[in-house]
């Protein structure tokens, strides 16, 4: 496989699915065609406490039997406690890491240490830590004093519309669109100061695809990929709108040229490689690993 698709989980839509599904064999065994995407596996929010137990060994047995994945897998605990256990039962083998949900300063310190650092971490950003500009600059510091294990954090907006006052996306409305969006902005502002990338919220108006692609676009304007989906529809309508605008391909690479000027001008903008080189690097990036995709998909 081509080593590029290494960076695919930070890329690619995350499809939840709750562990409780009747049918969660053919989901993570490949049986369904579910897009480009990487899965994560739920048992917080999508599972009713009185079955997660359940749900929890229903996983472990199906893991344990799956001779591979075709996904890449995070599994999504519904607290530290179940962390712990999943930590002593599940096949680690099968699992790319662990996503921790309603993440705070402390429970990230503590996943770590309750893992030996040994586990991949997937904080998300959905307390009223990340409501407050001093508690996003700590949990920005605290997901950054672990490179090795926290690659990256989530955006978990519906959490956040409850926070906010008990609120709901409007429909027909993108979430930067809503008081929401300025608490992104915010977290973007936080992490991208300590070098933490975010990948993007769930849309759950699942029906509405205009909508959903007028908020990716949001997304991809402020740096966020690995959009969240419910739902298999919503993969496709991502990963299409993932692939660079062949116009936006062409500046970057005059860009990256080495004798480009130091300012110059191209289809009416003004091109800086010294200040447009990290974009220009980032879509060639995207670019490279949606080429991958299709020649994997084909060969």
């Amino acid at each position: 496989m081509n080593r590029l698709l290494d960076d695919l989980p930070m890329l690619a839509p995350m499809l939840y699915v709750p562990a409780d599904r009747p049918d969660l064999a053919a989901v993570l065994s490949g049986e369904r065609d579910l897009g480009v995407c990487s899965i994560a596996v739920c048992l917080e929010d999508a599972v009713r406490p009185d079955n997660r137990q359940a749900a929890a060994a229903a996983l472990v047995r199906v893991l344990a039997e799956l001779p591979a994945a075709p996904r890449t897998i995070f599994v999504r605990p519904a607290d530290g406690e179940a962390f712990g256990w999943l930590l002593e039962n599940l096949p680690a083998g099968k699992v790319a890491g662990f996503i921790l949900p309603k993440a705070t300063v402390a429970s990230i310190h503590q996943w770590i240490e309750k893992s030996f650092g040994l586990h991949p971490i997937l904080p998300i950003m959905e307390t009223r830590e990340a409501l407050d500009p001093v508690g996003r600059r700590e949990l920005a510091q605290a997901c950054a004093a672990h490179p090795p294990v926290i690659a990256g954090a989530r955006i978990g907006v519906n959490d956040l519309f409850s926070l906010l006052g008990g609120l709901r996306r409007p429909l027909g409305r993108t979430v930067y669109e809503t008081p929401a969006g300025r608490v992104i902005d915010g977290l973007l502002e936080a992490f991208s100061a300590y070098g933490v990338r975010l990948c993007a919220p769930v849309c759950d108006r699942i029906s509405d695809h205009e909508t959903l692609e007028r908020e990716v676009a949001g997304d991809m304007h402020r740096g966020l990929f690995a959009k969240t989906a419910i739902h298999p529809r919503q993969v496709h309508t991502i990963w299409q709108a993932y692939a660079p605008d062949p116009a936006e391909v062409a500046e970057a690479r005059l860009i990256l040229d080495p004798a480009a000027p130091a300012v110059f001008g191209s289809n009416g903008d003004m091109l800086e490689p010294a200040c447009h080189g990290e974009w220009a690097r980032r879509l060639l990036h995207r670019e490279a690993l949606h080429r991958s995709v299709e020649v994997s998909a084909t060969a």
